[in-house]
């Protein structure tokens, strides 16, 4: 264990989580990891010598994208007790991962190549340079999409590139456009080559609406330095760095995804971070409490020992970590709007992001009532109409539905009050 980290994990809590899982959680828990350590190891084992439900296993390993690992762990492991069906579907699904991540390396690689050429600097995201620099293999993580930074004065050279090579989006009006590189934190791109997407996040900013956003931003740009990544020149983010902004993305999330953790307590676990830095950035850029938060919510789930000058922090109430299944039903809008306002601290900050996800138009204004571009200004208004049409709406099912069990619970305590009623009728007979 590197000499910044000591054992100061979360052990009653922890162990209250733990034991509250089943067998088949603790065994996709343990399996989700980049390195097995000789403890990990012989509890695996010890799983593994018992009956288990399989398909369970293998549900959360899919919902929390970690597959992969469970994958490569079990096969340097021998698939002891492993079920031969459940050996071919991980192997098939780890070679499908394997195979789309392979097109997403070279899809990255030409992008970066063409956005050096263009005098763009960038730096890869996340995705599939984080498979190959924690995992040492791009097939072991889930990779959906490529996402880029670059500087902010480069993004609209950066998105003619682009949008020249073959990349679209969904705006199709100036006005939409617009508002998402005015207020957003990054811009949305597909291409599509002979039935496979790649989509592509092109990213600006770290912190939206932060007022510390710009200060984060020149930090974190004068500490990147040139790296080739499958070939193709780039910049690359610190340890630090990496750290951060892995918290912040878990943190806009609320820390759901197993995936998501799996990667910071990697990097954490790493030695390669320099802890007194991470902190002294974070105290600056208004993110100590984020940082703390995550590296809480990976002591829980992963057992990750906090760094020394370091203490657990409270999670926000009503997160949900693993085995809870991430991203339930309900689009981004509506399940990630306001989950953002818990990585800004400053009160103005706050009001100005209400503000835009109140009345800043998006496409799924445009999707309810489309307008001519002319008269686009409109959605201004269409907007906070629409919201307030959907709150209403949400509010009346809501109470409906508590009608309706209210109703169904004392029809129940009725039934139970005649049975009562003819008992006692009974035995007096």
């Amino acid at each position: 264990m590197p000499e910044d980290l000591i054992s100061t994990t979360i052990p009653a809590e922890t162990s209250a989580m733990i034991q509250a899982m089943t067998r088949e959680d603790q065994l996709c828990l343990l399996l989700a990891r980049g390195q097995l350590t000789p403890e990990v190891r012989k509890r695996i084992l010890e799983f593994l010598a018992t009956s288990l439900q399989w398909p369970e296993v293998l549900e959360r390993a899919y919902s929390h994208q970690v597959y992969p690992l469970l994958y490569r762990n079990l096969r340097d492991l021998g698939f002891p007790g492993v079920p031969d069906a459940v050996q071919a579907e991980l192997k098939g699904a780890f070679r499908a991962n394997a195979f789309r991540n392979k097109l997403l390396a070279e899809e990255l690689a030409g992008l970066l190549g063409l956005l050096s050429k263009g005098g763009i600097r960038i730096i890869p995201l996340k995705g599939i340079t984080l498979a190959n620099s924690l995992y040492g293999d791009p097939a072991c993580r889930v990779c959906a999409d490529i996402d880029i930074l670059v500087t902010p004065d480069q993004v609209p050279q950066a998105l003619d590139l682009i949008l020249a090579s073959g990349y679209r989006d969904d705006f199709r009006d100036p006005f939409f456009s617009k508002l998402v590189l005015r207020h957003g934190r990054h811009y949305d791109l597909v291409r599509d080559e002979r039935g496979v997407s790649f989509p592509l996040e092109l990213h600006w900013k770290l912190v939206q609406h932060s007022s510390r956003n710009d200060d984060a931003v020149k930090d974190l740009w004068a500490a990147a330095r040139p790296k080739a990544f499958f070939g193709a020149p780039a910049f690359s983010l610190d340890p630090e760095w990496e750290f951060l902004y892995l918290s912040i993305h878990a943190t806009d999330h609320e820390w759901e995804s197993l995936k998501w953790l799996v990667d910071i307590h990697q990097i954490a676990s790493s030695g390669s971070i320099d802890w007194q830095k991470v902190m002294q950035k974070a105290e600056q850029l208004d993110l100590d409490l984020i940082i703390r938060q995550t590296l809480t919510a990976c002591s829980l789930v992963l057992g990750t020992p906090l760094p020394a000058g370091y203490y657990p922090a409270t999670l926000p109430a009503g997160v949900r970590l693993f085995p809870h299944v991430p991203f339930p039903g309900g689009s981004p809008e509506t399940a990630f709007a306001f989950r953002h306002l818990r990585v800004l601290r400053r009160p103005l900050d706050k009001l100005h992001y209400i503000a835009t996800v109140l009345l800043v138009p998006r496409l799924t204004d445009r999707d309810f009532l489309r307008l001519p571009s002319f008269l686009s200004f409109l959605y201004y208004f269409i907007r906070p109409l629409r919201l307030v049409r959907k709150w209403i709406f949400r509010l009346a099912v809501h109470i409906f539905q508590n009608r309706l069990m209210d109703a169904g619970e004392q029809r129940e305590v009725a039934r139970e009050g005649e049975a009562v009623k003819e008992g006692q009728r009974s035995d007096s007979a």
